[in-house]
């Protein structure tokens, strides 16, 4: 009850404040006569359920803030992008925009952002209320500034079938030596049984899953000096591991699709995917045996994606207050709560007071998932990405990810039995000429 008092002040004694030093700019873009402020709310929740839930959040908000008025802006997902270019070029941002943890990086990179204001509304909701993965993951490539404030994100690790695995004497794998007994033991092709399921496509989704494994083993694509270290022997490890896992998985050049199936099909015990799995396990009434494991070599690593709301730097001093009162408001655990809901299962807290709530655990929804918690909220503590570095986020790994090479260089090794070092050596080149 403290923390909600204390929570709904901040968003008094920001409101209070949105009135002062009034501008010419605010009468043009969202201050009016009668001293009620507008701000514009972009958002990914086009779907007409998930788009009640955001009016009556933000019904609940102008409540509580009579003095402001929140105007809905949702987008495609697949136009989102060209409307924040669009919109950049006209100087008519949105005030609060709900970005992904890349999306919000390149709008940074393009200084397009307030980090001042996102900074503020994190140190007043403190740091420590946040998993510390979810953070890491959302600082600009100094580590000085956040690009936007953690709202919620799915996190990617080994998905088990405990079941199976108990079927076979196995308990969760801790290690890669664990991982490796458990996929060797299952794996039957010839009866369509497999030891894990994985990625092994030309793709950024054998990217994002060979990376768990390359940090867990403290490989990365920079060091904290910003120096490309891909053709290392911490890398080639990785590597070789992953190589040899993959002649555990199905045949082929094998996508999101074909993890999907084998897993949720049951034709394997382990898979590499995010917490958007939950739903198909659920659907094919095993969910209660699904449990997520982090498997260490060197480290405990998780990928992840964190959903942030940014906050625009092209609006005026009054609307910027009501945008962090906005924000602050959604990052409260009733409403964060409201939020999450809207996906059950592949949608995920990143706040331990709401993954502890037990209005939320108890809610009919997020039930058939509650025993999921305790691991996802592990691995949000432990995210880690390509280009993340001691609290630094490389902006640069957008365009390494987005020029495939590292893919590519994965497909060769996996697909088309390329020499591993021949391979590193020639993505290392490549990345250092993509990043001069």
């Amino acid at each position: 009850m403290k923390k909600k008092l204390v929570a709904s002040c901040l968003i008094l004694a920001m409101s209070a404040t949105l009135f002062a030093g009034c501008g010419n700019k605010s009468e043009e873009a969202g201050g009016e006569s009668d001293g009620q402020v507008t701000i514009q709310f972009m958002h990914q929740q086009v779907e007409e359920e998930r788009l009640s839930v955001v009016d009556q959040i933000i019904s609940e908000f102008e409540e509580a803030n009579p003095n402001v008025k929140v105007e809905s802006m949702p987008v495609n997902e697949d136009d989102f992008d060209q409307k924040i270019t669009t919109l950049a070029g006209s100087s008519e941002l949105p005030a609060v925009i709900e970005f992904s943890q890349d999306q919000a990086k390149t709008s940074v990179t393009n200084q397009l952002l307030d980090t001042a204001a996102m900074n503020e509304v994190i140190s007043t909701k403190g740091e420590d209320a946040f998993f510390e993965g979810a953070l890491d993951v959302v600082k600009t490539e100094d580590g000085a500034d956040y690009v936007g404030v953690p709202l919620c994100g799915w996190v990617q690790g080994i998905w088990c079938n405990t079941a199976m695995l108990e079927s076979k004497g196995f308990s969760l794998p801790e290690s890669w030596d664990d991982v490796r007994a458990i996929a060797e033991a299952f794996y039957d092709p010839a009866n369509q049984s497999y030891g894990i399921a994985l990625p092994t496509s030309d793709s950024a989704f054998t990217e994002q899953v060979f990376s768990q494994f390359a940090l867990s083993n403290g490989a990365n694509v920079f060091d904290a000096d910003g120096n490309v270290t891909i053709d290392t022997d911490a890398m080639k490890e990785a590597a070789e591991f992953y190589k040899e896992l993959a002649g555990y998985s199905m045949p082929g050049s094998t996508e999101v699709a074909d993890v999907k199936d084998a897993f949720v099909g049951q034709n394997a015990p382990m898979c590499m995917y995010s917490t958007y799995i939950l739903g198909g396990c659920q659907e094919a009434g095993f969910l209660e045996d699904v449990q997520l494991a982090l498997p260490t070599n060197t480290e405990s690593a998780a990928y992840g994606c964190v959903t942030v709301l940014s906050i625009s730097n092209q609006i005026s001093a009054e609307e910027s207050e009501a945008a962090k009162a906005f924000v602050s408001f959604m990052i409260e655990k009733e409403h964060n709560e409201e939020w999450i809901t809207m996906a059950p299962g592949g949608v995920q807290p990143v706040f331990a007071e709401v993954a502890e709530d037990t209005a939320y655990t108890e809610n009919e929804a997020i039930v058939p998932f509650a025993h999921l918690l305790e691991n996802v909220g592990e691995a949000f503590d432990n995210l880690k990405l390509f280009g993340s570095v001691d609290g630094k986020n490389f902006m640069a790994m957008g365009d390494i990810t987005n020029s495939g090479i590292i893919s590519k260089a994965l497909n060769n090794i996996l697909v088309q039995d390329a020499d591993i070092d021949a391979e590193l050596a020639t993505a290392q080149t490549s990345v250092e000429g993509l990043v001069k």
